[in-house]
């Protein structure tokens, strides 16, 4: 009998302790719970507890928010600032290698009717030689364009979040980021560097 009762008591000091133990879980969970990670696939206006590509990236309070989003706005204007270094190496190469940026000679042909007047003059481009960038030049292309890449992709991850003050600041960092990079793609000519394509 004083066995049978000790093994009861263990048995139901036990099942009490076991019980406490994952009370205490619970509530720590539910402690947690008030500082999760708030993610929306509509649009929102989440500033504390908002989460961007990682649970490291947690939003704690509305001054990491903003240190946030101005990261990403100079992100946006970073991406221009690739394009355009792009688009100066490859006038650079094609520069150096002595190559028309047309890859030809423009002409002007004067052009002749079945009656033999004379019309018009057409302008013709006679191209001279191709030029290929050497490989030790690729591959620095190659970093140039897989760094625009992959921020680019990166601000599409964010946006992806439907924030609307992230999207706002998407928005605002690729238009400043042009307005300040972007004033050399606009030419009278076709200009392959300018295009980010050598001859």
């Amino acid at each position: 009998m004083d066995m049978g009762n000790m093994g009861m008591g263990m048995g139901m000091g036990m099942d009490s302790g076991h019980n406490h133990s994952h009370m205490n879980m619970g509530s720590g969970h539910g402690a947690d719970s008030g500082h999760a990670c708030r993610i929306s696939m509509l649009l929102n206006f989440n500033t504390v507890d908002a989460c961007f590509l990682s649970p490291n990236w947690h939003i704690r309070s509305k001054g990491m928010f903003a240190g946030s989003i101005i990261g990403i706005f100079f992100l946006c204007v970073l991406i221009e600032l690739i394009r355009r270094l792009g688009r100066e190496f490859d006038r650079w190469l094609v520069k150096r290698a002595g190559v028309n940026s047309t890859c030809g000679e423009l002409s002007s042909v004067a052009e002749y009717g079945k009656d033999g007047a004379q019309g018009g003059a057409v302008v013709r481009v006679a191209p001279r030689f191709r030029y290929v960038p050497s490989w030790p030049h690729q591959i620095l292309r190659g970093f140039i364009y897989g760094s625009q890449f992959t921020a680019a992709f990166f601000v599409m991850l964010l946006g992806m979040y439907f924030n609307v003050i992230v999207l706002i600041f998407i928005f605002l960092g690729q238009t400043v980021g042009y307005m300040l990079f972007g004033r050399d793609t606009c030419g009278g000519g076709f200009d392959f560097g300018a295009q980010g394509r050598c001859c």
